[in-house]
């Protein structure tokens, strides 16, 4: 993904601090990640997340989405989860800031371990661990990697803009089977799906100009992925830092650059709360993979309002897609971001 995390300065103005005592130093040279150490925290990055999301359904096959998110601003502890529930069309999201601290608000080193209050991820042995709870709703899942770490950019350094400061290191695990049970009002219903793992790390600034961005994370049921990504400057276009990646049933993935990607909106969805006006349907064709999607969201209001944390206002959801590829019928599910559509976000001042 892209990096994703925006702060408004007039709405957190203790971030300002953070980043005002920190000079980006130039983007390092490409070095060896390695795994489950770099799964960890990396204390020394300004900006770190851990991104979760997913798509799930009971053994009726009603379908689910869920986003469980980790941010480390310095010392800061700011996390988002939310909740889609297909049969409903319902959307429920809750938001936690803390400063980090044992027992309240945790992120271990060389190994992937974090929490914020009763929300947790943690990774043993390829099996990342999730517990997202909220009043009435526990949702406990086992997320097992079907594919190796996936190093977006160059060896995991994905660059943002031209500026010293303007990338994040960048790891994604495109496919991990998701098998566990949601507790809603003691009702506990088993659940099984798929999910999609990112971590990004690093100063987390966007180049000057850019106004948000558009990210989508695919699972076809061939068994590939495709991650895209768009930043989009004031007036609509992407910048030449926009691309993505395909990654193959077996075999190496393949970087895509943007202006390889036929990408337009169809239709539109405006927010009753913030009025931001957000695309709601998308097609996506790209001719040197013999790929054309049409993606639709799974509910139309999944809209993030995060004043009590990040500030941010942004629409995160589950979506589905159809299509073809190489000639043969093709669906996927999966999650797209939007960001800047609502007015909430400074994404100059930015992570994922």
């Amino acid at each position: 993904m892209t990096s994703r995390f925006p702060f408004p300065v007039s709405r957190f103005p203790a971030l300002v601090l953070v980043f005002a005592l920190a000079t980006p130093a130039p983007a390092p040279p490409p070095g060896p990640l390695a795994f489950p150490r770099d799964h960890g925290s990396h204390p020394s990055a300004a900006i770190e997340w851990w991104y979760y999301t997913g798509n799930l359904a009971d053994a009726a096959g009603h379908a689910y989405g869920f986003q469980l998110t980790f941010f480390r601003v310095g010392d800061f502890a700011l996390a988002h989860g939310a909740w889609t529930d297909g049969a409903r069309k319902t959307f429920d999201f809750r938001e936690k800031a803390h400063l980090t601290l044992p027992g309240i608000a945790e992120f271990a080193e060389g190994r992937l371990e974090v929490s914020n209050e009763d929300w947790s991820a943690s990774e043993r042995a390829g099996i990342h661990r999730l517990r997202l709870r909220w009043e009435n709703r526990t949702l406990d899942l086992d997320l097992t990697a079907s594919k190796p770490p996936v190093l977006q950019g160059e060896k995991g350094l994905s660059r943002k803009g031209p500026g010293e400061g303007e990338y994040s290191h960048y790891v994604s695990i495109s496919r991990l089977s998701a098998a566990g049970a949601l507790v809603e009002n003691g009702r506990r219903t088993p659940l099984s799906g798929a999910a999609w793992f990112d971590h990004e790390w690093g100063p987390g600034a966007l180049p000057q100009g850019a106004a948000g961005w558009d990210w989508f994370a695919l699972q076809l049921d061939d068994g590939s992925e495709l991650m895209l990504y768009r930043i989009r400057t004031k007036e609509g276009r992407a910048t030449p830092f926009s691309s993505g990646v395909f990654v193959p049933p077996t075999g190496p993935t393949v970087p895509l650059r943007f202006d390889e990607v036929r990408f337009r909106s169809t239709r539109e969805w405006r927010s009753p709360r913030s009025g931001g006006v957000y695309p709601a349907a998308w097609e996506v064709a790209i001719p040197r993979l013999a790929l054309e999607l049409t993606v639709q969201p799974l509910v139309a209001d999944q809209e993030l309002v995060t004043g009590r944390s990040t500030g941010v206002t942004y629409w995160e959801g589950a979506c589905r897609a159809a299509g073809r590829r190489g000639g043969r019928p093709v669906s996927a599910r999966g999650y797209a971001e939007l960001t800047g559509y609502a007015g909430r976000d400074v994404p100059g001042f930015s992570g994922r």
